[in-house]
Protein backbone atom coordinates (compact mmCIF):
# COMPACT_ATOMS: atom_id res chain seq x y z
CA UNK A 1 0.00 0.00 0.00
CA UNK A 2 1.07 3.42 -0.76
CA UNK A 3 1.80 5.40 2.35
CA UNK A 4 -0.20 9.27 2.60
CA UNK A 5 2.47 11.78 3.23
CA UNK A 6 1.33 14.77 5.40
CA UNK A 7 2.39 18.49 4.26
CA UNK A 8 2.83 20.98 6.75
CA UNK A 9 2.46 24.31 5.13
CA UNK A 10 5.18 26.70 5.78
CA UNK A 11 4.68 29.98 7.76
CA UNK A 12 4.11 32.16 4.57
CA UNK A 13 1.31 29.97 3.03
CA UNK A 14 -0.39 30.34 6.39
CA UNK A 15 0.02 34.12 6.63
CA UNK A 16 -0.90 34.11 3.02
CA UNK A 17 -3.79 32.46 3.47
CA UNK A 18 -5.20 34.64 6.89
CA UNK A 19 -4.62 37.77 5.08
CA UNK A 20 -2.16 38.10 7.92
CA UNK A 21 1.44 39.93 6.51
CA UNK A 22 4.10 37.68 6.24
CA UNK A 23 7.90 38.79 5.76
CA UNK A 24 6.91 40.47 2.39
CA UNK A 25 3.59 41.74 3.74
CA UNK A 26 4.48 43.43 7.11
CA UNK A 27 1.71 43.15 9.57
CA UNK A 28 -0.66 45.76 10.52
CA UNK A 29 0.44 45.65 13.86
CA UNK A 30 -0.92 44.79 17.49
CA UNK A 31 -4.55 44.90 18.70
CA UNK A 32 -3.38 47.84 21.29
CA UNK A 33 -1.75 49.46 17.49
CA UNK A 34 -5.68 49.12 15.90
CA UNK A 35 -7.36 50.51 19.07
CA UNK A 36 -5.02 53.62 18.90
CA UNK A 37 -5.55 54.47 15.68
CA UNK A 38 -9.32 54.23 16.00
CA UNK A 39 -8.85 56.93 18.73
CA UNK A 40 -6.82 59.05 16.61
CA UNK A 41 -9.56 58.47 13.99
CA UNK A 42 -12.18 59.16 16.14
CA UNK A 43 -10.65 62.49 17.68
CA UNK A 44 -10.25 63.34 14.11
CA UNK A 45 -13.87 63.06 13.48
CA UNK A 46 -14.87 64.45 16.56
CA UNK A 47 -14.24 68.27 16.31
CA UNK A 48 -16.35 68.34 12.47
CA UNK A 49 -18.97 66.00 14.39
CA UNK A 50 -19.40 69.29 17.44
CA UNK A 51 -19.37 71.59 14.37
CA UNK A 52 -22.29 70.13 12.38
CA UNK A 53 -23.99 69.54 16.11
CA UNK A 54 -23.74 73.49 16.71
CA UNK A 55 -24.62 74.55 13.10
CA UNK A 56 -27.73 72.39 13.95
CA UNK A 57 -28.71 73.98 16.95
CA UNK A 58 -27.93 77.14 15.70
CA UNK A 59 -30.57 77.22 12.77
CA UNK A 60 -32.96 75.43 15.47
CA UNK A 61 -32.99 78.08 17.39
CA UNK A 62 -33.55 81.06 14.56
CA UNK A 63 -36.33 78.59 13.32
CA UNK A 64 -38.22 78.53 16.90
CA UNK A 65 -36.91 82.26 17.34
CA UNK A 66 -38.91 82.89 13.85
CA UNK A 67 -42.10 81.33 14.49
CA UNK A 68 -42.50 83.33 18.05
CA UNK A 69 -41.78 86.13 16.13
CA UNK A 70 -44.22 85.23 13.44
CA UNK A 71 -46.32 83.99 16.59
CA UNK A 72 -46.39 87.97 18.05
CA UNK A 73 -46.76 89.40 14.52
CA UNK A 74 -50.11 88.07 13.95
CA UNK A 75 -51.51 88.95 17.70
CA UNK A 76 -50.34 92.62 17.51
CA UNK A 77 -51.82 92.63 13.44
CA UNK A 78 -55.48 90.85 14.62
CA UNK A 79 -55.34 93.47 17.78
CA UNK A 80 -54.26 96.69 15.55
CA UNK A 81 -57.32 95.26 13.52
CA UNK A 82 -59.75 95.20 16.41
CA UNK A 83 -58.75 98.56 17.32
CA UNK A 84 -59.20 99.96 13.78
CA UNK A 85 -62.74 98.25 13.64
CA UNK A 86 -63.74 99.92 17.48
CA UNK A 87 -62.84 103.46 16.49
CA UNK A 88 -63.10 103.40 12.96
CA UNK A 89 -65.89 106.43 13.67
CA UNK A 90 -63.81 108.21 15.91
CA UNK A 91 -63.45 111.07 12.84
CA UNK A 92 -67.06 111.16 12.16
CA UNK A 93 -68.02 111.47 16.05
CA UNK A 94 -65.82 114.32 16.46
CA UNK A 95 -67.25 115.98 13.03
CA UNK A 96 -70.89 115.62 14.37
CA UNK A 97 -70.01 116.82 18.23
CA UNK A 98 -69.76 120.81 16.91
CA UNK A 99 -73.42 119.97 15.80
CA UNK A 100 -74.73 118.76 18.96
CA UNK A 101 -73.36 122.12 20.19
CA UNK A 102 -75.50 124.73 17.75
CA UNK A 103 -78.53 122.44 18.49
CA UNK A 104 -78.39 122.89 21.85
CA UNK A 105 -77.57 126.50 22.08
CA UNK A 106 -80.46 126.72 19.40
CA UNK A 107 -82.81 124.71 22.07
CA UNK A 108 -81.26 127.36 24.88
CA UNK A 109 -82.02 130.23 22.46
CA UNK A 110 -85.57 129.00 21.95
CA UNK A 111 -86.58 128.82 25.63
CA UNK A 112 -84.76 132.08 26.54
CA UNK A 113 -86.43 133.73 23.79
CA UNK A 114 -89.65 132.08 22.88
CA UNK A 115 -91.84 134.55 20.34
CA UNK A 116 -88.75 135.02 18.62
CA UNK A 117 -89.02 131.92 16.35
CA UNK A 118 -87.29 133.38 13.63
CA UNK A 119 -84.34 133.51 15.29
CA UNK A 120 -84.80 129.81 15.98
CA UNK A 121 -85.23 128.80 12.69
CA UNK A 122 -82.27 130.74 11.47
CA UNK A 123 -80.39 129.00 14.30
CA UNK A 124 -81.53 125.25 12.75
CA UNK A 125 -80.48 126.11 9.13
CA UNK A 126 -76.99 126.53 10.55
CA UNK A 127 -76.98 123.49 12.47
CA UNK A 128 -78.27 122.21 9.10
CA UNK A 129 -75.64 123.67 7.09
CA UNK A 130 -73.24 122.45 9.97
CA UNK A 131 -74.39 118.94 9.93
CA UNK A 132 -74.00 118.34 6.20
CA UNK A 133 -70.53 120.16 5.85
CA UNK A 134 -69.34 117.42 8.91
CA UNK A 135 -70.73 114.72 6.31
CA UNK A 136 -69.73 115.98 3.15
CA UNK A 137 -65.80 116.03 5.31
CA UNK A 138 -66.55 112.06 5.10
CA UNK A 139 -67.43 111.89 1.67
CA UNK A 140 -71.57 111.44 2.43
CA UNK A 141 -72.98 113.43 -0.17
CA UNK A 142 -76.61 113.62 -0.95
CA UNK A 143 -77.75 111.89 -4.03
CA UNK A 144 -79.18 114.57 -6.74
CA UNK A 145 -82.74 113.45 -7.28
CA UNK A 146 -85.65 116.12 -8.11
CA UNK A 147 -86.07 116.45 -11.99
CA UNK A 148 -83.49 113.47 -12.93
CA UNK A 149 -84.86 110.19 -14.61
CA UNK A 150 -85.93 107.39 -12.48
CA UNK A 151 -82.99 105.30 -11.26
CA UNK A 152 -83.88 102.26 -9.07
CA UNK A 153 -80.19 102.28 -8.21
CA UNK A 154 -80.47 104.99 -6.08
CA UNK A 155 -84.21 106.45 -5.86
CA UNK A 156 -86.98 104.46 -4.32
CA UNK A 157 -90.11 104.95 -6.08
CA UNK A 158 -92.93 105.26 -3.20
CA UNK A 159 -95.80 106.12 -5.59
CA UNK A 160 -96.07 106.96 -9.41
CA UNK A 161 -98.04 110.63 -10.75
CA UNK A 162 -99.89 111.30 -13.90
CA UNK A 163 -98.01 113.83 -15.57
CA UNK A 164 -97.72 115.07 -19.33
CA UNK A 165 -94.45 116.96 -19.16
CA UNK A 166 -92.07 113.63 -19.07
CA UNK A 167 -92.22 110.90 -21.42
CA UNK A 168 -90.21 108.61 -18.80
CA UNK A 169 -90.47 108.19 -15.49
CA UNK A 170 -88.76 111.41 -13.63
CA UNK A 171 -88.35 112.03 -10.33
CA UNK A 172 -91.75 114.73 -9.35
CA UNK A 173 -90.79 115.12 -6.19
CA UNK A 174 -88.42 113.66 -3.28
CA UNK A 175 -89.87 112.59 -0.26
CA UNK A 176 -87.06 111.62 1.83
CA UNK A 177 -83.21 112.43 0.70
CA UNK A 178 -80.82 110.06 -0.10
CA UNK A 179 -77.16 109.56 0.26
CA UNK A 180 -74.39 107.91 -0.72
CA UNK A 181 -71.07 107.40 1.01
CA UNK A 182 -68.42 107.53 -1.47
CA UNK A 183 -70.18 105.35 -4.23
CA UNK A 184 -71.88 103.45 -2.12
CA UNK A 185 -75.36 104.16 -1.71
CA UNK A 186 -76.48 104.49 2.08
CA UNK A 187 -79.60 105.30 1.65
CA UNK A 188 -82.07 106.02 -1.24
CA UNK A 189 -83.81 109.03 -2.03
CA UNK A 190 -87.57 107.60 -1.67
CA UNK A 191 -89.29 109.86 -4.33
CA UNK A 192 -92.55 110.13 -6.26
CA UNK A 193 -92.08 109.59 -10.12
CA UNK A 194 -93.82 110.72 -13.10
CA UNK A 195 -96.17 108.45 -15.21
CA UNK A 196 -97.56 108.94 -18.70
CA UNK A 197 -101.06 110.72 -17.99
CA UNK A 198 -104.22 108.04 -19.73
CA UNK A 199 -105.79 109.39 -22.61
Amino acid sequence: MNEKKIVIPTDEEVAEYSGQSGPDNPSTGSPQDEGAAAEASAQVQTPAGEESRSEAEEYKDKYLRAIAELSNFRKRAEKDREESLRYANAGLVRSLLPVLDDLERVVASAAEHPDNTAAVVDGVKLTIQSFRKALAEHNVTSIEALGQPFDPAVHEAMMQQPSDQYDTPTVLQVLVEGFKLHDRVIRPARVIVSKKAEE
